[in-house]
């Protein structure tokens, strides 16, 4: 059995240091992912990456998770209540014009395989 809540930090870290290989290594191929407020949706680790750097480098370059509040475990499951915040400074249609800051409480949830692969991460809020 894996370790959820090890995994979900590792996956903060990673994300907060923009350790793409990191967040690639955590990722299965196909994972599921979806942000549901904002209507984004893939079934590709790529996909997913090609997201999460657009938001690094292009979009909202000082975004980043605080340390969680609370990450609820059950099997492979973790559910991680946690801020995210940052400033945009290019259009995110739907989201955001450029200048804003944003500050948003998110949960997501996170499921690993037994080897500790990311194969489903669903973020509300």
């Amino acid at each position: 059995m894996v370790d959820p809540k090890a995994l979900a930090m590792t996956l903060v870290a990673a994300y907060n240091a923009k350790d793409f290989d990191r967040l690639a290594a955590l990722m299965a191929p196909d994972i599921d992912y979806a942000h549901f407020t904002h209507g984004l949706a893939h079934d590709n680790r790529e996909d997913v990456l090609k997201l999460l750097r657009r938001s690094a480098f292009e979009a909202i370059p000082d975004r980043a998770f605080d340390p969680p509040d609370r990450i609820t475990c059950a099997g492979n499951l973790a559910v991680v209540e946690i801020w995210w915040s940052g400033t945009t400074v290019a259009t995110m249609p739907g989201v955001s014009a450029p200048g804003n800051k944003l500050r948003v409480k998110l949960c997501s949830v996170l499921r690993f395989n037994d080897d500790g692969i990311l194969v489903e991460w669903k973020d509300y809020g």
